[in-house]
């Protein structure tokens, strides 16, 4: 969250390539190959995909958690992707955003960035002063 309204739509521009990381609870056979293949990219539907790293958490039975890191983020593009891979998405989380990590922060809850750790991160982004 964030009251810095030009910040924010930089943040989530596909082309400043911040990457989001997600976790997807899904239903249905895939293999740890066919994820491989996603970071070369996918086209669906006329829309292209870039590359996306994505990983096999476990599995149990059908059902399995998958990890993945992209940089677009394309409307809806974790869902789009794994159901044209023959998955059901049950569950959604983003786990990190750019270096900022959600990882143990109570539901509904939320946490000051320094502001060194911020402009660290601005600095990164591109057309800002390095």
């Amino acid at each position: 969250m964030t009251n810095d309204g030009e910040f924010k739509r930089q943040l989530e521009l596909p082309a400043t390539g911040v990457p989001r990381t997600y976790r997807a609870r899904t239903f249905g056979d895939i293999s740890q190959d066919q994820l491989e293949d996603l970071i070369e990219g996918i086209e669906i539907e006329g829309v292209v995909y870039g590359k996306i790293d994505a990983n096999m958490e476990r599995r149990t039975g059908r059902n399995q958690w998958i990890e993945m890191t992209l940089t677009e983020g394309k409307n809806r593009e974790v869902r789009r992707v794994l159901e044209h891979l023959g998955l059901q998405v049950s569950r959604l989380i983003r786990t990190s955003y750019g270096p900022f990590r959600l990882l143990d922060l109570p539901k509904g809850m939320a946490f000051e960035v320094a502001p060194r750790d911020l402009d660290n991160f601005r600095r990164t982004l591109p057309g800002n002063a390095a």
